[in-house]
């Protein structure tokens, strides 16, 4: 699995990190960043996707096939 944010879609409401630290952080810029950590989890999974799902912008992409 594979997350990513369209950094020239998001609207840095923090939504994310703060719904799911433990999957994003704050990035120097104010834009959110994925974490470096183990994604194949069903716990994580489920995580990213609810994040995707509840960010304003529609930033957040997951991809289930990588």
């Amino acid at each position: 699995m594979q997350v990513r944010i369209d950094l020239e879609k998001c609207c840095m409401s923090g939504e994310c990190y703060y719904n799911h630290p433990e999957l994003f952080a704050m990035g120097d810029e104010g834009a959110s960043v994925v974490k470096p950590v183990d994604l194949d989890t069903d716990e994580m999974r489920r995580h990213a996707v609810q994040a995707a799902e509840v960010c304003p912008a529609g930033a957040i992409f997951v991809d289930e096939g990588v």
